[in-house]
């Protein structure tokens, strides 16, 4: 499930596109909602919550963590689309991190929590938990990516070097073309492995991009329909 990348914008802030993979039996999601007291993004129907928000200085965005497969769900388990709704009004990383401290983790399945905070300059943290351990990563500098897969995250790992090729290496930190060709990307003989994914069972269901920058906060998502087409995006700002 998904693909993340974060680049940093040449006039300061950050541009940050996400690709939901999910079953193809899942509900659609809605778009546009409001999560807590000043954020955006989808809902979720399947599991009632979000796997994506963001309000101006902070985006939060969820990644399933598999690290061979999908796991089993513990017991008395809580959506992990619930995560993103209690956090989105923390303020700065070490606020999100605390309020992860504090969930009852056990009761989640694991999952990479992405959290990218526009101060003075970009920050942007990863959270792990993976069952038992809950590990806190910030990184230093963009462009960055995050990738996984239900059938176990290293099956996806060709999608790093992919991004390092096209979007790294487009210069000043990456360009939103070149970061856009990314998340549209497919190699025709392993669609199950692409980007913008499909397999019999699941596939890339939509495109969420965050622009966030002192100009003004914005979310474009973008329906993908069953044949890979990306949509036009439904737009909504916030300032």
């Amino acid at each position: 499930m998904c693909t993340v990348s974060i680049i940093e914008m040449p006039g300061g802030g950050y541009r940050l596109v996400s690709n939901r993979d999910e079953q193809r039996s899942r509900p659609a999601a809605e778009f546009p909602f409001r999560w807590g007291r000043h954020g955006i993004g989808p809902f979720d129907p399947g599991g009632g919550g979000t796997w994506i928000a963001c309000r101006p200085g902070l985006t939060l965005c969820l990644l399933n963590y598999n690290l061979i497969a999908k796991p089993t769900s513990p017991p008395r388990a809580i959506s992990r689309g619930r995560i993103i709704p209690l956090l989105i009004d923390r303020e700065g990383l070490e606020q999100v991190r605390e309020g992860l401290e504090h969930l009852e983790l056990p009761r989640y399945a694991p999952f990479r929590l992405i959290v990218a905070w526009r101060e003075a300059a970009v920050r942007v943290a990863e959270a792990r938990w993976e069952g038992t351990r809950l590990e806190w990563i910030e990184h230093a500098a963009c462009p960055l990516v995050f990738v996984s897969s239900g059938l176990g995250d290293a099956l996806v790992a060709d999608r790093v070097p992919l991004f390092e090729q096209t979007v790294a290496g487009a210069g000043s930190g990456g360009t939103c073309a070149a970061q856009d060709a990314f998340h549209r990307h497919r190699w025709p003989d392993r669609l199950h492995q692409s980007v913008l994914m499909a397999r019999p069972d699941a596939r890339t269901v939509s495109v969420t991009e965050v622009v966030d920058t002192d100009i003004g906060l914005e979310m474009r998502y973008r329906p993908v329909s069953e044949n890979g087409q990306v949509a036009e995006p439904v737009l909504h700002e916030a300032r």
